[in-house]
């Protein structure tokens, strides 16, 4: 009985965390505007009936929640063309000169835009290759993400340094900021979000570990450059 509980736990829990997950942020963004809905639902006198267990009250609830997200979704992707426009894209640039002029705001807006454009649009390996780095001693292997290498030598260290950023667990949007020396570094042939999964369930996903090269490791994150190296 004992193992049917734990493995009927196995199975519920992940699926009772995503739902509540889901719900938590369905709520967040469509809550605000409920009464707003509900009360246009209610004005035209529409869905003003019982629907299996669910009351009038609890439909219109459940239907203007599914609204307001198709609203939030279109919104989302209106603003999206509006931003390639022309004029948006000055009213935006506007927008950043007038945020860059405001102190202490503008230092956090900078360095939020500035991680965001490199994580999202640049084609360096930040934030995309993962690797093993000695820590938290020299005796110990943690996983990292490779943030930027060739960083200036620093103090005793008379080579290049690397930065790696070891997320904590089962937490992983905090950790640490290292610098190692690249010859510390051990490549291995895993996805993020492999490695965050690892990281988050404490070990328990486990993906297969692949030490490659450093060489290896650019050409999967950078096909397009392997294919120009080995044309030449």
């Amino acid at each position: 009985m004992k193992k049917y509980f734990i493995t009927g736990l196995v199975i519920l829990l992940p699926l009772a965390l995503t739902l509540a997950i889901i719900a938590f942020f369905v709520n967040l963004l469509t809550e605000p505007f409920v009464g707003v809905v509900k009360s246009v639902l209610g004005y035209y006198d529409l869905i003003e009936s019982n629907f299996l267990f669910l009351s009038a009250d609890q439909v219109q609830k459940y239907v203007s929640q599914l609204i307001i997200l198709a609203m939030l979704f279109f919104v989302t992707v209106g603003l999206g063309v509006l931003a390639r426009w022309f004029l948006f894209h000055y009213i935006i640039k506007f927008w950043e000169y007038a945020i860059h002029r405001i102190p202490f705001i503008s230092s956090v807006y900078k360095t939020c835009q500035d991680v965001i454009h490199t994580i999202f649009t640049s084609n360096t390996s930040s934030f995309k290759q993962v690797v093993l780095v000695p820590f938290p001693s020299e005796e110990s292997l943690a996983i990292g993400l490779l943030t930027r290498d060739g960083l200036p030598a620093l103090g005793k260290h008379s080579k290049p340094l690397v930065a790696v950023f070891v997320p904590t667990t089962p937490n992983p949007t905090s950790g640490f900021l290292m610098m190692f020396r690249e010859e510390d570094l051990v490549y291995i042939d895993m996805k993020v979000e492999e490695a965050l999964k690892y990281v988050i369930s404490c070990g328990v996903i486990a993906a297969p570990i692949k030490v490659m090269t450093k060489e290896e490791a650019k050409r999967i994150l950078h096909p397009a450059d392997a294919k120009k190296v080995s044309k030449a």
